[in-house]
């Protein structure tokens, strides 16, 4: 049995500084646009795990609970400057996300006698959020709230059987899911979102040994992406008086199907794969011509396929190790209310090399950067990265390690599309440049042990 609990609690304090030129027939306007924000999460996550083996039926019982907490406040004040006249205030924005989520699993584990094993199992969570939003609006003296509740409840059953059988190894498995979700306004009587659907995810695997070097297998799954459970609330970010970002409280699930083959030699491996994901998630413009304001949001697209071939080789000489992965990728993106354009392969590489010098030093470099991608839809700039790192080993259980990212500065992100008739091209500089020390001292070795802690909620990366 084992009990974890982890904590978060960051503090932000960002502006948000625009300046803007706006043309609507024959009124122009140059704007500048000051917003000072304060933005306070916290994160706590539990879990429970407890594990036993019955030696008698040779059978292993899992069983667990986990309960996690975020809550977000954020608070913004704007200032806008119409022409170069003064500033005046524009908006107090304050804005408050929580979520609890609770979920419970049980798995079964039976092995037989020929190196069979049946897994069995079922999951239960429920999360409950709830998004308040209120603004007061300087010009008019009049404040807006609205109070948003949502609740999503998920149960699976889930089952896998693997094994040998004249050499070839197999797994079989399926899920099944069923997905209640509702939505409401407080002030609407009705609820906004009702939604209750269950859906079926096969998973095949087969693995045939040629000799003892080389090895091909085969494989199949059908799989499902949710949205954050923040992207699902009613938050909005004011850019400038005519741009907004916005949630998305309809945003549907990704169902993500892949068949794939991979061929193994010894430590390096190829991979083919061919896969369609529907109602895939991305960036979207809107446009409201009675207020002239641009809403920029994430909506479901209509469908994204492609076809991906990777080579992972690792390599060794002396005190040089490298890891080393080059994939081809063609990818489309299809969405009616978005003007397509050619879809076209690109290179992503990745390269990690470590050097064992005299003295106990290490010297970390990695690298790794991506073609031209046009993806039907989006089209995007190459990159490429570059992460360095030293490290030296003292006195047996110390180590020190001074780390530096992104050393060329190149995180430089362009992207082009069009949608619902409006075009973009936006540029985005991110400052990931870092300087880090970390200094390590290890009190000893851990003792070798069976039991495996697990995380019970398979969507706790949703919580942000």
């Amino acid at each position: 049995m084992s009990f974890n609990v982890n904590s978060k609690l960051q503090n932000d304090f960002f502006d948000i500084n625009t300046a803007t030129y706006n043309k609507n027939a024959n009124i122009k306007n140059n704007v500048l646009t000051f917003s000072d924000n304060d933005s306070k999460k916290n994160f706590v996550n539990s879990f429970l795990n407890y594990i036993k083996k019955i030696k008698s039926i040779d059978t292993q019982v899992f069983a667990g609970v986990q309960y996690s907490i975020f809550d977000q406040n954020e608070s913004s004040l704007v200032q806008d400057n119409y022409n170069d006249t003064e500033f005046q205030l524009t908006q107090d924005r304050n804005q408050k996300f929580n979520v609890d989520i609770f979920s419970g699993r049980i798995d079964l584990e039976k092995k037989f006698k020929n190196d069979m094993k049946l897994e069995i199992g079922g999951l239960y969570s429920t999360a409950t959020s709830k998004s308040d939003f209120d603004f007061l609006n300087y010009e008019t003296n009049k404040t807006t709230a609205n109070l948003y509740d949502f609740k999503e409840q998920n149960s699976a059953w889930y089952s896998q059987f693997s094994g040998e059988i004249k050499k070839v190894n197999f797994s079989i498995g399926f899920r099944v899911e069923n997905t209640k979700v509702n939505g409401k306004f407080i002030s609407d009587e009705e609820p906004l979102v009702n939604k209750n659907y269950t859906n079926l995810f096969p998973k095949v695997q087969l693995t045939f040994p040629i000799d003892t070097l080389k090895t091909i297998s085969l494989n199949y799954a059908r799989s499902i992406s949710r949205p954050n459970y923040s992207s699902l609330s009613q938050g909005s970010t004011y850019i400038n008086p005519y741009f907004l970002y916005a949630r998305n409280i309809n945003l549907d699930p990704t169902i993500n199907n892949e068949i794939s083959s991979i061929f193994q030699l010894n430590d390096k491996t190829i991979k083919l794969s061919y896969y369609q994901n529907n109602n895939p998630v991305y960036g979207s413009f809107s446009y409201d011509n009675q207020q002239n304001i641009m809403t920029f949001k994430e909506i479901n697209f209509d469908k994204e396929s492609g076809f991906n071939l990777e080579l992972t080789a690792p390599f060794k000489y002396r005190n040089w190790s490298s890891t080393n992965s080059l994939s081809c990728t063609w990818n489309k993106i299809e969405e009616d209310s978005a003007l397509f354009k050619a879809s076209k392969p690109y290179l992503y590489y990745y390269s990690n090399n470590e050097f064992k010098l005299p003295k106990g030093y290490t010297i970390l470099l990695t690298g790794w950067g991506l073609t031209e991608q046009k993806e039907g839809v989006f089209e995007r700039n190459a990159k490429f990265i570059m992460d360095f790192a030293i490290s030296k080993m003292f006195f047996t259980n110390w180590n020190c390690t001074l780390s530096y990212n992104d050393i060329f500065r190149n995180m430089i992100y362009d992207e082009n599309f069009t949608i619902n008739n409006i075009s973009s091209k936006a540029n985005y500089l991110v400052d990931s440049h870092e300087f880090s020390i970390t200094i390590k001292y290890s009190f000893g070795k851990i003792k070798s042990t069976e039991f495996k802690e697990k995380s019970i909620d398979d969507n706790s990366n949703r919580i942000r």
